[in-house]
């Protein structure tokens, strides 16, 4: 029995599918096809890419501000430039509810001769929560490459204006096209993980600033506005040594939001001065730890922390640059 073929509706041209694809666009004329699952095609949208040659000039551009890589710029050589629009889901959740919580805090009194005295309070609080948060969040199911994450984070900084994929000429598409990854979670799915985790951005906000959460009342109403974006992503691979490193861009402003980076000898004798600093750290606890054994239960915890720390970054030889995080919402 013949496997069951997939063809572009438009252009004809064959499609790669697999089983857990729900539409997939068409790599020769963009068309985005429905295969299975609950989704409108209507209601895809591309951010437009740059070009390959755009992305290795900014390639260039930031080895060239990077004062690290700035030094080693004539021993680094491209050898692999990639590029790939990924699935993302995106739409506005409406919470709303009560959260109680405690949290501890200190109270200081100075009394009429001058001196003060602190102690620890357990302060209650209560807060209504009434807020839209914009979510995005993957429509594929494979675990994430490096620097999913951080082109997430900076396309929620900037909201890159998109267009809708059925308004693409096929020349238009000519200009801007990659390889696009199918789509493998449909809307229904892809509501109910924004629901949920409309809730657990709430919580953890909560958890951030609160020793204890007393009452978690939260609602999260279905999820409005909600559509399919494409999101161009580019990966720069280089060499330098005899190791490979990469560089992560968003491909709609060429901006970088990863990179692994070779370690500079002067970046490992830092690395290797902490750790030295560590050890001290440790070992001036250890020795007082009869007389004060909180203060030396700190020190050596603290110190053999930023011992091992500094020792694994120096072993790694290599540094991760990562874009900052930011808000949804």
């Amino acid at each position: 029995m013949e496997a069951l073929a997939f063809k572009c509706e438009r252009c004809g041209a064959p499609l790669e599918v697999s089983p857990e694809t729900i539409v997939a666009v068409c790599p020769y004329c963009g068309f985005p096809n429905h295969v299975s699952g609950n989704i409108k095609t209507d209601e895809i949208h591309i951010i437009p890419s740059l070009d390959k040659n755009a992305i290795a000039q900014a390639f260039w551009k930031n080895v060239e501000s990077d004062f690290d890589l700035r030094r080693i710029k004539d021993e680094i050589e491209i050898v692999g430039i990639e590029g790939h629009y990924a699935p993302y889901w995106i739409g506005l959740v409406h919470v709303y509810g009560t959260v109680r919580y405690m949290r501890r805090e200190e109270e200081c009194h100075t009394d009429s001769k001058g001196n003060t005295r602190c102690h620890t309070v357990e302060r209650h609080y209560t807060e209504s929560v009434d807020e839209n948060l914009r979510l995005l969040g993957s429509a594929r199911r494979q675990v994430k490459s490096f620097g999913v994450d951080d082109l997430i984070t900076h396309y929620s900084k900037t909201w890159p204006k998109g267009k809708r994929l059925l308004d693409l000429e096929e020349g238009e598409w000519e200009r801007i096209k990659l390889e696009i990854l199918n789509t493998e979670m449909d809307e229904r799915q892809a509501k109910l993980i924004m629901r949920e985790d409309a809730i657990d951005v709430i919580r953890n906000r909560f958890l951030a600033k609160s020793d204890r959460i007393e009452m978690f009342n939260l609602h999260a109403d279905e999820p409005e506005n909600v559509k399919l974006v494409l999101l161009p992503m580019w990966t720069v691979y280089y060499r330098y040594g005899n190791s490979i490193f990469q560089t992560v861009f968003a491909g709609w402003d060429g901006k970088r939001v990863a990179a692994t980076e070779p370690m500079n000898v002067l970046r490992q004798a830092q690395y290797l001065v902490g750790a030295g600093a560590g050890i001290a750290t440790a070992a001036f606890g250890a020795a007082f730890f009869s007389s004060s054994p909180v203060f030396a239960l700190l020190a050596i915890v603290g110190g053999s922390a930023v011992s091992w720390l500094a020792g694994s970054k120096v072993l790694e030889g290599q540094r991760i640059e990562r874009e900052r995080k930011g808000l949804m919402g």
